[in-house]
């Protein structure tokens, strides 16, 4: 879980109090995109809890979720802020209207002078139509300042459409949730706790890292930040790297030790996005990048260049490309910030126009998030490729399950990539993907009711993070099967995109080689025997070839292993029978794709 100061929540939970018209609905979900979509400060199950606990308490729901939410991001004295600044908007507002609701009942006659209006006299009727417009216009233009910001973003940005998806990539192979478990569990530090877990590249491949908050409310008041942590993200094993270095400024820390309050001081108008630790040879650092406004009337966002944090308090302020220079902090991929990457992709769904984001959708894409996960993914393509990408698969506007374009942003430089898929080809999006695990029958895992139809276990397991991965071009995604409790990785699960089939599944509980199989696979598209999943489709480029059959572009086939002709018994039938089904699809949108070529000659 990430820290939040007293600033943010004072700033955010008074800002859902004064927009927040409509009652508790409209505060619950105000809070939670708030907490867990836009900021990640608590995960989507704990906060679903939370709510559900709130809704059985008597008094009002949405103050009491108000006040549990700051106090988990910020302690208690979070929650006395953030329970101020979410109640105080709307009393005020109840006070004046009172006030006005006395005086238009003491009214008698026209009113001209303070006096008047001290012995009861009626106002003129345009002091009564002024505050209602405003009110009214104010409302009005608060709900569209989102979309014509999310306009004026896409309107300044260049979407460089490729023809085809990127080969390679490395991803995580340990979801956020399970890395924040180990981490806190093998932390052993009665006086600090561990917050701002981001994903971190480095010279040994993606790595988690948290900084070392101190805890209580006398301690963040007296004692310094003792440095970072970091997990490596490719591994399973509940190992934590200590970077230690006292930290003279530090998200967690309060007053003028707070690093909010201090890069402040060094730029005001600006908007500081989330603080990340990265370790350098010099010791580690606080990576916070930083957004700027332009436009008008329409603020847009920019990413206006980055701070760099030593142990000392010493701050540099970056520029973009002055930081893209520096291979140290080049290659974390954390220069481009996630969230600014987030926007500029959500907001190519108004591409089209406003008119056609909401009511036409041609062409119309949106970024869908699952429960426990939220796009875009740090993906690594190497030095010698794309470096690193903050990766997102959109789906068409709808209730369509289907990926419609996939976005790749560059987290130093922040250019963004963006491949549509194409007419009459079906790649399944993320939530598929976990539908797709879920409806299989996997020895030892049991999904409960969220698993195949009909099934009444217990639902111990659930999968996690479909994080998009491109194997030899191919879409696929890789998933996790984790405990409820979320403190390993039982199992990671290969979705093919084309197929939304099982590929392959490595078994982490019982293979000490199962994270270096999966990246292997990922590298080379090659899968163990061991770990071929049941029924699954069979991709090999040979038989394409064999069989005069083309792929679209940006689904180029992975590689398998064979297996020996009859010794597959009906689930070999299975896999056969899907093999046909699939030629016969790629054969029919070969047929539709000469057909168009004929019709454009003629």
């Amino acid at each position: 879980m990430s820290r939040a100061s007293l600033a943010d929540v004072a700033r955010e939970w008074g800002r859902i109090g004064v927009i927040g018209f409509g009652g508790p609905p409209a505060h619950i979900a105000l809070l939670r995109e708030l907490v867990v979509d836009r900021r990640g400060w608590l995960e989507s199950r704990e906060f679903e809890d939370a709510n559900a606990a709130c809704g059985l308490l008597p008094g009002p729901a949405s103050t009491q979720m108000a006040i549990y939410c700051a106090q988990r991001v910020a302690g208690l004295p979070g929650a006395v802020v953030g329970g101020i600044a979410f109640i105080v908007p709307g009393l005020a507002l109840i006070l004046l209207l009172a006030a006005g609701a006395l005086l238009l009942r003491r009214s008698q006659r026209s009113w001209s002078t303070l006096e008047d209006l001290k012995t009861g006299v009626r106002p003129p009727g345009y002091l009564f139509a002024f505050p209602i417009l405003a009110f009214f216009a104010f409302v009005i233009l608060g709900g569209l300042s989102g979309p014509l910001v999310q306009r004026s973003i896409v309107n300044n940005t260049t979407y460089e459409e490729i023809p085809g998806l990127p080969a390679g990539g490395e991803v995580r192979i340990v979801p956020r949730e399970v890395a924040e478990v180990n981490a806190s569990s093998a932390f052993n530090s009665p006086t600090e706790t561990l917050t701002n877990f981001r994903i971190v590249n480095s010279e040994d491949g993606l790595i988690w890292t948290a900084l070392r908050t101190p805890q209580g409310a006398f301690r963040i008041f007296s004692k310094k930040s003792q440095g970072i942590v970091a997990l490596d993200a490719e591994q399973t094993a509940r190992q934590l790297r200590y970077a230690d270095a006292e930290m003279e400024v530090a998200p967690g820390l309060q007053i003028t030790d707070n690093l909010r309050w201090r890069l402040l001081k060094e730029r005001f108008l600006i908007s500081l996005e989330e603080p990340v630790g990265i370790e350098t040879e010099e010791g580690p650092r606080l990576v916070v990048p930083y957004l700027e406004y332009k436009g008008i009337l329409i603020r847009r966002p920019v990413l206006g260049g980055v701070f760099v944090v030593a142990p000392d308090g010493t701050i540099e302020d970056l520029e973009l490309e002055e930081a893209a220079q520096r291979p140290e902090l080049a290659e974390t991929g954390r220069l481009f910030s996630d969230t600014q990457a987030r926007r500029i992709q959500e907001s190519y769904q108004y591409k089209g126009g406003l008119w056609n984001a909401w009511f036409v959708h041609e062409n119309q894409t949106r970024i869908t998030d699952t429960e426990t996960n939220r796009q875009p993914y740090l993906v690594d393509f190497g030095a010698a490729g794309l470096g690193t990408q903050w990766v997102s698969v959109a789906e068409p506007y709808g209730r369509a399950f289907a990926a419609s374009a996939i976005f790749l942003t560059d987290a130093t430089t922040g250019k963004t990539r963006i491949w549509r898929v194409p007419a009459r080809t079906s790649l399944s999006g993320n939530r598929r993907a976990l539908q797709a695990v879920r409806a299989v029958s996997i020895p030892g895992i049991d999904f409960g009711d969220g698993g195949a139809p009909g099934a009444t276990g217990s639902g111990n397991f659930r999968v996690v993070e479909p994080r998009p991965v491109f194997v030899r071009g191919r879409l696929v995604y890789l998933t996790s099967i984790i405990p409820k409790e979320a403190n390993s990785v039982s199992k990671t699960v290969v979705v093919d995109a084309e197929t939304n089939k099982l590929v392959a599944i490595f078994d982490n509980d019982r293979d000490p080689q199962a994270e270096a199989k999966t990246l292997a696979y990922i590298r080379t598209g090659a899968i163990p025997e061991d770990a071929v999943a049941p029924g699954a489709p069979d991709t090999t480029e040979e038989e394409d070839a064999r069989d005069g059959t083309t792929t679209t572009p940006g689904t180029t086939t992975t590689p398998q292993t064979t297996t020996t002709p009859g010794a597959g018994g009906a689930g070999d039938v299975e896999r056969r029978l899907d093999d046909v089904i699939r030629r016969q699809r790629e054969l029919l949108r070969e047929i539709e794709r000469l057909r168009d070529e004929v019709r454009e000659g003629r």
